[in-house]
């Protein structure tokens, strides 16, 4: 393995470990930005909830980026959600039965039953798609390209790829065929871009906690841009077949990263390739690190 590659697995590793305990770096923030023009309709850049210097690469939400997970307050389950819940095993949160997850009684229990990472079902931890809820309050960057007739949100993370359609199309009502990202249509509401999404495929979490939810779902998502370098994002899930009442997120803020702010060690400029490819996950990753945590031995 490269020492670049080495680096690389260790920043991953160390900086999930942080999320995983609620880690909180401070944004990084240029005050020369407070000033700046900026265009409430131009969702143009790459964006980042990350509080490390460079706002990329594991580590802590930033500390006024809102929740590190979906919301820490869950409406209550249907049966069928409950039963979706239960089977669900994460590896984020405070550890299942430990004195740290019995210290704090007051967060939901989906915060405090996380299982070693080699037990448990995360469809992301074995390298599916993340779906559109989780892949939005992940820490690392996401890039908006703005066309003509859609939006292209690039995520690093995974290196997922989301299409939020412009051209005046309607949502997707009962698609026959879930997708993984689902299908996404976005309008302009004042100075509020609003993305309706359904159809997501239901073997996604809503985040990384394990929460459920249908193929039913529809999702709203609400951007406001609030100044040159700030992007808020609240998100709505209404799905009858697993929650009770609607689930509204809390409010998401992204930063918006300088051109060339991102660089790998050879000066290329641009979001990093962080795909998570199942041949490098489990020779790399897998059998040397997560497995040995859990104590599997191979």
């Amino acid at each position: 393995m490269s020492k670049a590659l080495i680096g690389t697995v260790l920043a991953c590793v160390l900086g999930s470990a942080a999320y995983a305990q609620g880690g909180r770096g401070i944004l990084a923030h240029n005050p020369a930005n407070e000033n700046k023009p900026y265009d409430k309709h131009d969702l143009a850049g790459i964006w980042t909830r990350n509080g490390s210097p460079g706002g990329y690469g594991g580590g802590g939400t930033c500390r006024d980026c809102g929740d590190r997970g979906y919301a820490a307050k869950v409406p209550p389950m249907t049966a069928m959600g409950k039963k979706m819940f239960d089977a669900n095993k994460p590896s984020y949160g405070r550890l299942l039965g430990s004195a740290d997850a019995a210290a704090h009684p007051e967060e939901d229990i989906g915060r405090r039953r996380a299982v070693p990472p080699a037990n448990d079902s995360d469809p992301y931890q074995h390298c599916n798609p993340m779906g559109p809820t989780r892949a939005l309050i992940y820490v690392d960057p996401m890039e908006m390209n703005v066309l003509p007739d859609r939006i292209i949100q690039q995520f690093e993370w995974g290196w997922g790829t989301r299409i939020l359609w412009t051209d005046g199309r309607g949502p997707l009502m009962d698609p026959d065929l879930p997708r993984w990202w689902g299908y996404s249509t976005g309008r302009w509401d004042g100075d509020t871009f609003v993305v309706t999404t359904t159809g997501v495929d239901d073997r996604t979490w809503v985040d990384q906690y394990g929460y459920p939810h249908s193929a039913d779902m529809v999702l709203e998502e609400r951007y406001r841009r609030t100044a040159y370098d700030v992007l808020e994002l609240t998100m709505t899930i209404n799905d009858p077949k697993i929650y009770t009442q609607p689930w509204t997120s809390e409010l998401k803020k992204f930063r918006r990263l300088e051109k060339n702010t991102i660089k790998t060690v050879d000066g290329w400029a641009g979001m990093l390739e962080d795909v998570c490819a199942p041949a490098d996950e489990v020779d790399l990753f897998n059998k040397r690190v997560r497995d040995p945590a859990g104590g599997v031995i191979h």
